[in-house]
């Protein structure tokens, strides 16, 4: 019988999320993964919409199919994604997707995507607790940028035709709280930063941070949503970076949402609006200290990650893998010494000493090649690295053009 368990666990091992996968994720697997969530979204709100005006009409025994009955139903249908229910369900179907489209493709091509996504990464007491400083700064240093520019929208006759999120009671607080801070917050890190944003730093932690604040600030599809969540999520991927561990970002991420529903509630207490109107030089004052806040903030949370980093390698290894220190010269000597100290912080040293493991095991076996074979060896790993650039550089074209598109259908929407 054990005979017979141990032989069924090796043949589970060769299959699906039984296998233990060794390739690391290139941006083609991650762009793969966002293309399909994203239209796994969008058909999903279709279905909903669908299905939604179906049930309406029949409860007010109203015809979808005339003009009329069509707009009756409509408008019942828009006052339900505006409810609290409503926005929860849309929620709900949005953020699953972000799940379901890593764990499909991991089943279809037998390839743990989340394998070294940072679920496991340890994190320290300073860490955790500078993420809810770099959120309200990041709130301070964004936010009256991304109202002016949405004020500039207006003035060019867009009107958002979105749901705006008021949050008028305390039970409609907590409620959004869990549904739209904490499930959003961690689903949306899981994809943008544990698959983009860990995939991009494969052209290079700086273009990373860029792609996947990029694709995140995009995908929201509407001008209104652009500017704040691009800094989002550049500051979400250097976060991430630095500490190795998606419930940092992901803290920083919730704390952003749940500042602006309990700003928001607070607000509306106090006004009986939603609404908050600042003069200018309020605003002006507000994204200047939230600037340097936010700079000093990421700044402590980089120096409290290296020492943690430090400390992992001399109780690892007894200091072998410490960052070797390199001088860089010459016009892009910042961008070199960012990506090499954003690569120290975010591999772990049990990441590096696999990683040294697996070229050590090569070179052995590569020193047992005749000199033709290693030649060809080599043009053959040549070959493979130029398609890989080739595959990921398509998956970086065919992602931002099929967001792009959504996105710009959705703003020649509003006018």
């Amino acid at each position: 019988m054990a005979k017979k368990t141990n032989s069924q666990q090796q043949s589970n091992q060769n299959k699906g999320f039984f296998k233990k996968s060794v390739p690391s994720l290139e941006f083609y697997d991650a762009s793969a993964i966002f293309i399909v969530q994203f239209i796994l979204q969008y058909m999903l709100q279709l279905v909903l919409m669908i299905v939604g005006l179906m049930i309406i009409a029949d409860s007010m025994n109203q015809s979808i199919f005339d003009g009329d009955g069509y707009k009756i139903v409509s408008d019942k249908f828009t006052a339900f994604t505006a409810s609290s229910g409503g926005l929860v369900l849309l929620t709900f179907i949005n953020e699953s997707t972000m799940i379901l489209s890593p764990l499909a493709y991991w089943k279809v091509k037998s390839f743990n995507v989340f394998k070294d996504l940072g679920f496991k990464r340890k994190v320290n007491g300073g860490q955790i607790a500078l993420t809810l400083p770099v959120a309200i700064t990041l709130l301070c240093a964004f936010m009256p940028i991304a109202s002016a520019f949405v004020y500039l929208i207006q003035k060019t006759g867009y009107t958002y035709t979105g749901a705006n999120i008021a949050v008028e009671s305390f039970p409609t607080l907590l409620l959004y709280l869990v549904f739209i801070a904490a499930i959003p917050a961690v689903c949306e890190e899981i994809l943008h930063r544990g698959m983009i944003a860990r995939a991009a730093k494969n052209f290079s932690y700086f273009w990373g941070v860029i792609i996947s604040g990029a694709l995140f600030a995009f995908m929201h599809g509407s001008p209104m949503q652009l500017v704040h969540q691009f800094f989002v999520g550049v500051v979400c991927s250097l976060v991430y970076y630095m500490s190795g561990s998606i419930w940092i970002s992901a803290l920083v991420h919730f704390f952003n949402n749940a500042i602006t529903l309990i700003s928001g509630y607070v607000i509306f207490k106090i006004t009986g609006s939603s609404d908050l109107t600042m003069p200018w030089w309020a605003m002006l004052l507000l994204c200047v200290a939230g600037i340097c806040g936010l700079f000093f903030s990421l700044w402590g949370m980089y120096k409290i990650s290296y020492a943690k980093r430090k400390k992992e390698d001399s109780l690892v290894c007894d200091g072998e893998n410490d960052a070797e220190e390199v001088v860089y010269t010459g016009k892009r000597k910042a961008l070199k010494v960012f990506n090499e100290k954003m690569d120290y912080l975010f591999i772990s040293p049990e990441q590096r000493a696999q990683e040294k493991a697996k070229r050590d095991a090569l070179n052995e076996l590569t020193e047992e090649y005749s000199q033709e074979k290693k030649e060809v060896f080599l043009s053959m790993r040549q070959e493979e690295n130029e398609t890989v650039k080739k595959k990921n550089s398509r998956g970086i074209i065919f992602s931002f053009v099929i967001v792009l598109a959504i996105w710009i259908i959705n703003t020649i929407s509003g006018y």
